[in-house]
């Protein structure tokens, strides 16, 4: 099946041919009806990427091709794309309907197949009780809702998302995440989202897209990259902060929670690479607590524990026990391979 967008070799300089690449070369696929997240740290090319697809950028090279042709040089307006921002970019004198319906009207399509649509994206995201208010009168929430609605409403082949909920406080992120999947879901769109959360990529992809340095790092299912991250790069980002220094293994991982601390007369069988420790601090995290020991000097032997109870002191002696299964072997990351360093 032809993907909706085909990213060919794609490149972007914001400066002259000596300046840095924002994005470098990247081959990418996103296909139908399915949500994927470009995701990675400020500056890692994300952003880039998305405005290349909406036409807001040329590429310096390559080649963006929608449903299969050649749109690198297509206007934004002709590319059929909605697009929501961090800013709700509503008009605040019009009407919920007449801020959904604005770009139906542009499309010259009937008055009354307007209203239709307006009203249908305006019940799709719960506010069609609301639809003669002012954006003025909602939460937050509600508005990116109506942003939402609006970018729904005109059938875009693909819904451009540029990290929309950044302005909403934790509670309303985590609310609106399953608005997102749902308008998503029911709609069948192709969706691609911007993020620097990974806990808002991993609860919305089916595809997720990591960038650093503008290059691309990995990419996959989701629950394919968390266990097995590709590099220092990819782990480091999804909250592997454990990088043991073990003889003959070459670099290696390991998530806290899968770190175990014993006694230390206790052995840690034949399953696991044990290591003598001791505690240098604990921190109370409500169901747990993060502890972190010294298995000796340099930057390897610092690690971390997610430990059930709160019964460790700093100084105390552990044996440290990391399972061989849990171990993930990684390679150097394709923008310090590409490049030299990170960036």
């Amino acid at each position: 099946m032809t993907p909706v967008v085909r990213l060919d070799g794609v490149s972007h300089r914001f400066g002259g041919p000596e300046s840095a690449a924002a994005v470098a070369d990247l081959d990418l696929d996103v296909p139908r009806g399915k949500f994927t997240t470009l995701l990675g740290p400020s500056g890692c090319g994300k952003t880039t990427t998305l405005r290349m697809i909406a036409g807001f950028l040329r590429p310096t090279a390559g080649r963006i091709l929608l449903e299969g042709e050649d749109a690198t040089a297509t206007p934004p307006e002709k590319r059929n794309l909605g697009t929501v921002h961090q800013s709700y970019a509503l008009f605040p004198h019009m009407s919920l309907t007449d801020n959904v319906a604005f770009g139906l009207r542009s499309r010259r399509l009937p008055a009354d197949e307007v209203r239709r649509r307006a009203g249908e994206a305006l019940e799709l995201v719960g506010l069609s009780h609301a639809a003669a208010r002012k954006p003025g009168e909602l939460s937050g929430g509600q508005q990116q809702r109506v942003a939402l609605a609006r970018a729904v409403a005109i059938r875009p082949s693909v819904l451009l998302l540029d990290e929309p909920l950044s302005n909403l406080d934790a509670r309303l992120r985590v609310q609106m995440r399953r608005e997102l999947l749902r308008v998503q879901r029911e709609t069948g769109l192709t969706a691609i989202l911007v993020t620097h959360d990974q806990d808002e990529a991993l609860e919305l992809s089916d595809s997720m897209v990591i960038l650093n340095g503008g290059r691309l790092e990995q990419e996959g299912d989701p629950r394919e990259i968390f266990p097995a991250p590709a590099n220092r790069f990819v782990a480091e980002f999804l909250g592997y902060d454990n990088f043991p220094d073990l003889p003959g293994t070459g670099p290696v991982t390991i998530r806290p929670e899968h770190v175990r601390l014993l006694p230390p007369d206790r052995g840690e069988g034949d399953d696991a690479v044990g290591l003598d420790a001791t505690v240098t601090g604990v921190t109370y995290q409500g169901s747990h607590c993060l502890v972190e020991v010294a298995t000796g000097e340099g930057p390897g032997a610092t690690l971390r524990s997610v430990h059930p109870d709160d019964d460790l002191r700093p100084g105390d002696r552990v044996r440290v026990a990391l399972p061989r299964h849990r171990l993930v072997h990684l390679a150097p990351s394709e923008a310090q391979a590409g490049s030299g360093e990170e960036r």
